[in-house]
């Protein structure tokens, strides 16, 4: 018989692998809900507007510093866009509220005694995001009046026009509860 001799086992030193903590702190966080407050198509002419109450149409009673808006408009023609606030877009339909284009003025327009708080000029495929500073009522205007002042638009027939107003975020929710406010 053979006798087989075992080599001594090697004894393997011990290892120490580091340790790392990783600290994990959950938050939630929200994405700004983004929600289309108003899809529309109108018809202009060069003598005609037409005005988004964003109380009315989209339930807005009041807007606050910081809510916020993207406007789309595409026009046939070129339109102005702008909002102002509600108690003067019921005061657009006198001449002295009509803006025009004058070579004179820094910026192209002549408002007049608009305060439009946004502005989107000769939009035919424009969109803009405005962000309010103010408290009060608004309204948006697509107006086609600055063209009457032009004479390449005298025979301009009446055109389309589609505006989509998206609230993008701010603290004011929408409300359909009017009651006790009128």
């Amino acid at each position: 018989t053979t006798v087989q001799t075992v080599p001594p086992a090697t004894t393997a030193e011990p290892t120490t692998i580091p340790v790392t903590t990783t600290v994990v702190t959950t938050a939630v966080t929200t994405a700004p809900v983004e929600k289309e407050i108003l899809h529309e198509t109108g018809t202009l002419t060069t003598k005609t507007y037409n005005t988004y109450d964003f109380k009315t149409l989209m339930g807005y009673k009041f807007l606050y510093p910081k809510d916020k808006f993207r406007i789309t408009i595409k026009s046939e023609k070129p339109v102005l866009g702008y909002a102002v606030s509600t108690e003067q877009a019921g005061q657009l339909q006198g001449s002295q509220l009509i803006p025009r284009y004058q070579t004179y003025i820094k910026g192209g327009i002549d408002w007049g005694l608009i305060k439009p708080v946004m502005i989107i000029e000769k939009a035919t495929d424009s969109t803009k995001e405005f962000t309010l500073t103010d408290v009060g009522p608004l309204t948006y205007v697509v107006d086609g009046r600055w063209m009457g002042y032009e004479s390449s638009y005298d025979n301009t027939p009446p055109f389309s026009y589609e505006i989509t107003i998206v609230k993008t975020g701010g603290p004011t929710k929408q409300s359909f509860d009017f009651a006790g406010y009128e």
